[in-house]
C-alpha cells in the first residue's frame, strides 16, 4: 500500500495534468469548506465548524454542541463529507510538488528520497486530519451524550495536525521556491542548446 501511494506521488510529479487535477481539487474541496464555515455560525450559535477551531477544547465541543440547531447538524455532515477529501487532496498534492521540486534540485537526494518513502511523511497531517474527523463525528452522533474520549481524542488529533502542519508545510514551501527556478532555468537553458545545435 506504501509502495503504491509513494509510486501514485512520484507519477502525479512527472505529470502536469495529474498536478494540475491534485491542485484543482484541494481548491475546490477548500472553497467548499470556507462556504460551509461562513454559513455555520447562523445555525450553530455563532460558531464555526470545530475543525476550523485551532484553539478548540473538549469543554467547548459539548457547550457549542448545546447550541446547534438541526440544521446545524445537517451542515456538519455535508462539512465532514468535504473534509475526508480536503487534507487528501493537500497532502498529496504538497507531496507531489516537493517530488517535483526535489528532482530539479538534486537528483541523489531525490531518489534517497524516493527510494525510502520519504514523501509519504507528507501525508502525515491527512492521517491525524482524519482521526480528528472520525473523533469529533463520534462525539457529534452521540450527543446529547457527552462522549468524554472522543472529545479528547479530537482535540488531540487536532494539535498534531497543526504540529506536522507546522513542519511539513514551510518545507514544501522552501521546496517549491528554491526548486521551480531551477527547473525553469534547467528548461530554458535545454531549449537554448537544443536550438544552438539546430
Amino acid at each position: 500500500m506504501l509502495k503504491l501511494l509513494n509510486n501514485f506521488i512520484v507519477d502525479c510529479s512527472t505529470s502536469w495534468w495529474k498536478t494540475l487535477l491534485l491542485i484543482l481539487g484541494f481548491v475546490g474541496t477548500i472553497s467548499a469548506l470556507m462556504q460551509f464555515t461562513a454559513e455555520f455560525p447562523a445555525v450553530s450559535g455563532g460558531h464555526e465548524p470545530f475543525d476550523m477551531q485551532n484553539a478548540l477544547t473538549a469543554t467547548d465541543i459539548f457547550i457549542q454542541l448545546a447550541t446547534y440547531t438541526d440544521q446545524a447538524f445537517e451542515l456538519y455532515m455535508r462539512f465532514q463529507v468535504v473534509d475526508y477529501f480536503f487534507p487528501l487532496f493537500g497532502g498529496l498534492m504538497m507531496a507531489t510538488l516537493c517530488a517535483f521540486s526535489l528532482r530539479a534540485l538534486s537528483a541523489k537526494a531525490y531518489a534517497v528520497i524516493v527510494e525510502k518513502k520519504l514523501l509519504l511523511l507528507f501525508l502525515v497531517p491527512t492521517v491525524f486530519d482524519w482521526l480528528e474527523n472520525i473523533t469529533l463525528l463520534w462525539a457529534v452522533t452521540a450527543w446529547p451524550d457527552q462522549i468524554q474520549i472522543a472529545a479528547t481524542l479530537a482535540v488531540t488529533a487536532k494539535m498534531a495536525k497543526l504540529a506536522t502542519l507546522f513542519i511539513s508545510q514551510p518545507v514544501a514551501l522552501i521546496l517549491l521556491i528554491t526548486g521551480l527556478p531551477k527547473w525553469l532555468y534547467m528548461r530554458v537553458t535545454s531549449g537554448s542548446n537544443t536550438n544552438t545545435a539546430s
